[in-house]
């Protein structure tokens, strides 16, 4: 074991005199973390929407239902309304520079407050009509024939009106546009029903969230992180290591000295899973001084981010010793590594994915191996940490003796 120690004591100066390995081991994986907490931690996001009400009075003032649509576009928080004169031609709106960075306009017709009038009391008198055949038996002749002369009058002065459609214009490759056309939409049938008298829905629904739910948004990219980077260090950074010592003879000069293969692939291992420890305590804290992230690793976290490491860094080494030339090793592992965080739902839900997606990325080790850092990290609990444990240790073994078949250390 001492040479086992005094190795990774080496591979560790190594490892520091490497500014781009201490950047991108480190120094890389903490800037990640600030950036995508802070740009997907604000809080709601904003949606530009340009309203154009062309439904005007004589006086050139919008007419109260058109008014008061708009206003129900304005309550909704997470959209900018910015009006757009009525009669401005918006073509000449958005070449002209004057539409900023709107991208999208909903407009309101002519005649609108008119249509909704109209359609409004055509929806009331079939309603009431319908009232009225269901309770004729309680009427007399007369009174039969009043409501029935009142319900027609009715009919007679809305006949023909159809809803009255508002337009909604969006640009092309516009990726928000559905959402903010589905807000629309939600004002639209809110809007329907105090048109037609309905103030109080029969049903409301209550937004709340699960205990926890109020943490900031370096809490989910925290071991999202830590479990990346543990990936890209064993898989892109220790191939590159293998072959570079390789290349330089440092191999070949070790497998000369009583310094055995197992010893050496031992010290690898031992000095990826230490700065892979480093790594999350170094994450954690800056997660707690910059977004008050309250993550405290206890010693089944530390020891799943070791298991990782083994796993992880035992693929590397095999891959190193498989492929000689540093630049086409580190290539290999990246195909190896992107793939995997993009498939196993590091950084998004698989739910987003197609579900052949889903299913492949639920097979990927490191799926269990972020979610199992976000179960003892993030929401405190052991609960379901077993299949994280059971899947990492399987390819800790199956990759370190891997590492051990492939290496050959009599032939460096």
């Amino acid at each position: 074991m001492r040479r086992v120690a005094s190795l990774v004591v080496a591979l560790s100066k190594s490892w520091l005199r490497s500014r781009e390995a201490v950047f991108f081991a480190l120094l890389f994986p903490i800037i990640l973390l600030v950036i995508f907490s802070t740009a997907f931690g604000g809080g709601s996001p904003e949606f530009t929407l340009a309203v154009q009400n062309r439904d005007v009075g004589p006086d050139g003032e919008p007419t109260n239902l058109s008014a008061t649509f708009v206003e129900g576009l304005e309550d909704v928080d997470v959209l900018d309304v910015r009006p757009v004169a009525p009669d401005r031609n918006l073509t000449a709106w958005r070449e002209s520079g004057d539409a900023g960075d709107a991208s999208r306009v909903l407009v309101i017709p002519e005649g609108f407050a008119d249509r909704v009038r109209n359609r409004s009391l055509q929806v009331r008198t079939a309603v009431i009509a319908d009232t009225v055949d269901r309770v004729s038996g309680r009427l007399n002749d007369s009174q039969q024939a009043q409501v029935r002369e009142g319900l027609g009058q009715a009919r007679n002065t809305t006949a023909g009106t159809e809803p009255v459609a508002v337009t909604y214009l969006t640009a092309p490759g516009d990726e928000s546009a559905a959402t903010v056309g589905g807000i629309v939409e939600s004002v639209v049938f809110r809007f329907n029903q105090r048109a037609l008298g309905v103030d109080e829905p029969t049903v409301t629904m209550n937004e709340s969230g699960f205990a926890g739910a109020d943490r900031p948004a370096a809490a989910y990219y925290l071991p999202a992180f830590i479990a990346a980077v543990v990936l890209i260090n064993g898989v892109m950074t220790v191939p590159a290591v293998v072959a570079r010592f390789e290349n330089a003879g440092t191999l070949k000069r070790l497998a000369a000295t009583p310094l055995r293969k197992r010893d050496w692939i031992l010290a690898t291992v031992v000095h990826q899973s230490l700065l892979a420890v480093l790594l999350t305590v170094v994450m954690v804290v800056v997660a707690w001084l910059l977004f008050g992230v309250t993550a405290v690793p206890g010693p089944l976290a530390f020891a799943l981010v070791v298991v990782g490491a083994v796993g992880f860094t035992g693929l590397g080494v095999a891959l190193g010793s498989l492929i000689p030339d540093p630049d086409a090793a580190t290539s290999l592992g990246g195909a190896i590594a992107f793939p995997t965080m993009f498939l196993s739902g590091v950084f998004w839900e698989l739910d987003v994915m197609p579900a052949a997606l889903q299913t492949v990325g639920r097979l990927v080790p490191l799926y269990h191996f972020h979610r199992g850092l976000h179960r003892l990290l993030i929401l405190e609990t052991t609960d379901g940490i077993g299949v994280p444990f059971a899947v990492m240790g399987g390819l800790a073994v199956v990759c370190v003796g891997l590492a051990v078949v492939v290496t050959d250390w009599r032939d460096l």
